[in-house]
């Protein structure tokens, strides 16, 4: 039986990416909203030289930014961000689980035994969630660490909405102007999440594969590129070379935004210039 390969998980990255998008856009509706119903009016009418422009309208303004960090914070929740990392952890996580156990066992590992008078081959199947222990730590730091992530991009549209709003009215800028410069944070803020998807996505795949193969006692993979315009001139250099996980220089996945994976390879299938 043909062992499977080794899938990059990218209709969960995606998955991933748009539900942390989601959250910005609805962030970014509610800023517009707040600032077409509540600012819009007051701002087309003050310019630097207005007699509105002084301590009151920049009290206005301080409260203004101080409910629309709270609608912010209230849209998307510490417990949305920890929400939508568990959601991706358990699918990433179920998904090399099955990868794996279908690649382990695909593969029969044939000894003789002289224990059998027949001299029929024993054969030794290897533990398909082999590895799961070993992983639950790092699982675990994987969540805290996304969590602060997604936090961070919460928190940093909230502050950059703010500097925006501050820099229009400073500035005399137009209820137009402020909203495009809106509108661009946000397609920012969802570009981030998009990076941050792509790269964990990457970065726990690789580990969890390689967890899972060594607990399996497959101590070499064959490296497996995207093949697309996007991958690295270097990562296209070493498609198809088979590694040692101990000792390569690189793993699939590690490199930001990488896509890359290692297919296994079985003891019985390296050269004796390999192992």
């Amino acid at each position: 039986m043909r062992v499977p390969q080794t899938r990059y998980p990218l209709r969960i990255e995606k998955s991933y990416a748009h539900t942390v998008g989601k959250a910005v856009s609805r962030a970014e509706g509610i800023t517009l909203l707040l600032l077409k119903s509540e600012a819009k009016p007051v701002i087309n009418r003050v310019t630097v030289n207005d007699s509105l422009y002084n301590d009151d309208m920049i009290d206005w303004v301080e409260s203004l930014i101080e409910r629309l960090k709270e609608l912010i914070l209230g849209s998307f929740t510490d417990t949305d961000a920890q929400q939508m990392v568990e959601r991706f952890m358990s699918a990433i996580n179920t998904s090399n689980r099955a990868n794996v156990a279908s690649q382990i066992q695909s593969h029969e590992l044939v000894k003789h035994s002289t224990l059998l008078s027949t001299g029929k081959p024993v054969v030794l199947a290897i533990n398909p969630v082999a590895g799961d222990a070993q992983l639950d730590g790092y699982v675990k730091g994987k969540i805290a660490e996304n969590v602060s992530y997604i936090k961070g991009i919460r928190d940093d549209y909230a502050t950059k909405i703010e500097q925006i709003i501050y820099r229009g009215v400073t500035k005399g800028q137009s209820y137009g102007e402020m909203a495009e410069a809106i509108r661009h944070q946000g397609k920012i803020s969802r570009n981030r999440a998009a990076f941050i998807a792509r790269d964990q996505s990457g970065t726990i795949y690789s580990q969890m594969t390689r967890t899972r193969h060594q607990a399996a006692g497959i101590n070499h993979f064959q490296w497996r590129g995207m093949m697309d315009e996007r991958e690295r001139a270097s990562h296209v250099a070493r498609e198809g070379i088979i590694y040692n996980y101990d000792t390569a220089d690189l793993l699939p996945g590690e490199d930001y935004g990488c896509r890359c994976t290692g297919d296994p390879v079985f003891d019985d299938e390296l050269d004796d210039s390999e192992e």
